[in-house]
């Protein structure tokens, strides 16, 4: 049931009145608003949560400060809320900022500062149940925080449970001008708009039926629509454009881009990374309802995957047995410089050393398209650790991986390493990749579950990927094996 839903269901007095509201618009006083709604318009302030200034949009008098501020927020729940806790609650307020989480309480959020400046894409990414929904409820306002405070300035609209806000009674031009008037829009306004949210809707006639007849992706669509005609200073997106087929998503991130350009605040809780890497300056990783990470999308999703990986493990897989592998000489060439990069992991087994190398052993940075490259990897075990791997990763400019590879991709792992063993891997691939420039990603790991141990080092190297004139052009990301083949139609005459 959705939130307008819970007003109006099997409720036909408050049908009417919202039916009144979707006739006639919002109070229109001295422009468009009612005078309570046109005062929080003129004076930009901190946003209690829970509360959202609607009404015409006006320029910001102080664009140096932030879209949103999130201070020290917390947000816990109850296991087992019995009457009598929530009456002294509802009486005496909520719990006072500082005090702990007592015994009954589950903290979802503890203690979350950021902020997120005008116009830029923020991320948040994190495990199912991390928090991440959670503050997007209290940031849209539809959630009280225990304590801490958020300030978010401007129009929000707010993109979260599918269907949310929509009633399923009415149909879809109906929604649509609910939702116009709840965002402060008035009719004539809706009016004008209305032509480009179906269009950009696709969904037909469907728009004259009740939403309960609406699939999921028709849903999407159309709130899809609406979030970004109603001209939003801050979208927020909880895991709205998961649902749908490939050429809509495709459209929503490109229109997603453009309200970017135009200065709108992106805020879009996901699991998809790709995203992220391409649409966000920056992100946050949400850990059990702690700050992990708030930096730079790439370095943030890299932290995430690699913690990821490290947690699954090495699954059992064929093994080799490191006292019968042949041994090989360490590369001649000089290896990477490992200590001046980012590490993560806790480094039971490390990467040791590293080298980056031409198919014929030299040392490698510049490469042909179609070139072989050569990734060696010394291993280092500090502990005894079992089910070793090692691999590496490469990027493109926009943080999106290409191309990775490893043991665990060969589901074949080294069996064990003693305290100080070492092992040697060796990596060989060929670039069939558009010219530009990579970073590469080394890591290894072993163990999995309370034994797991992990390390992975970032951006090792840059390859750069040239693509002579006397080469086939590589149109896209990479260059597929192919084949093209032209013939003359059988059972047909010549010319007509």
């Amino acid at each position: 049931m959705t939130l307008l839903g819970k007003l109006t269901d099997h409720d036909p007095a408050s049908e009417r009145v919202w039916r009144a509201v979707l006739n006639r618009g919002p109070p229109e006083i001295e422009g468009g608003m009612a005078p309570a709604e046109s005062e929080r318009a003129r004076h930009p302030r901190n946003v209690p949560a829970g509360v959202r200034p609607s009404g015409p949009k006006e320029p910001y008098r102080n664009m140096s400060s932030p879209a949103i501020a999130v201070h020290q927020l917390s947000k816990a729940y109850r296991r087992t809320p019995g009457l009598w806790p929530w009456l002294v609650r509802g009486l005496c307020g909520e719990r006072p900022a500082g005090t702990a989480v007592v015994a009954d309480e589950v903290a979802a959020l503890r203690e979350v500062s950021f902020e997120v400046a005008r116009g830029e894409a923020f991320g948040i990414i994190g495990r199912n149940g991390a928090g991440k929904s959670t503050l997007l409820q209290i940031l849209a306002g539809t959630l009280q925080p225990s304590s801490g405070r958020c300030e978010v300035r401007g129009r929000v609209t707010a993109l979260l449970e599918l269907g949310s806000g929509f009633n399923p009674e009415f149909t879809g031009r109906e929604n649509i001008f609910l939702a116009g008037s709840i965002s402060g829009l008035t009719r004539a306004e809706m009016e004008a708009k209305y032509a480009e949210i179906t269009a950009f809707a696709e969904i037909g006639d469907f728009i004259g039926q009740p939403v309960r007849t609406y699939s999921t992706g028709m849903m999407m669509r159309v709130a899809f629509a609406v979030a970004i005609a109603v001209d939003p200073d801050v979208l927020i997106i909880d895991e709205a454009l998961s649902v749908g087929d490939i050429v809509f998503q495709q459209k929503c991130a490109a229109r997603l881009r453009e309200l970017i350009d135009r200065g709108v605040t992106l805020l879009v809780v996901t699991h998809d990374l790709a995203f992220v890497l391409n649409t966000c300056q920056r992100a946050l990783w949400l850990d059990q309802g702690r700050l992990r990470y708030l930096g730079e999308a790439g370095a943030c999703v890299r932290g995430y995957v690699a913690a990821m990986a490290a947690l699954a493990g090495n699954a059992l897989a064929p093994a080799y047995d490191l006292a019968h592998l042949p041994e090989h000489e360490l590369p001649a060439a000089t290896p990477l410089d490992l200590a001046v990069r980012e590490r993560l992991g806790d480094g039971g087994v490390r990467v040791e050393q590293a080298w980056l190398l031409h198919g014929d052993g030299g040392a490698g940075g510049t490469y042909r398209t179609g070139d072989w490259a050569l990734v060696t990897l010394l291993l280092r075990a500090e502990q005894v650790v079992a089910a070793v791997s090692g691999g590496c990763e490469l990027r493109n400019r926009h943080g999106q991986v290409v191309f990775a590879t490893g043991l665990r991709v060969a589901n074949r792992l080294i069996e064990s390493l003693p305290a100080g063993g070492a092992s040697l891997v060796t990596l060989r691939f060929k670039l069939e990749l558009q010219a530009g420039q990579y970073t590469l990603d080394v890591g290894c790991g072993a163990g999995s579950g309370a034994e797991n141990t992990w390390d992975r080092v970032l951006n090792v190297a840059v390859l750069e990927v040239v693509n002579p004139p006397d080469q086939e052009v590589v149109h896209g990301l990479v260059r597929l094996p192919h084949e093209v083949s032209v013939f003359r139609p059988a059972g047909m005459a010549g010319p007509r």
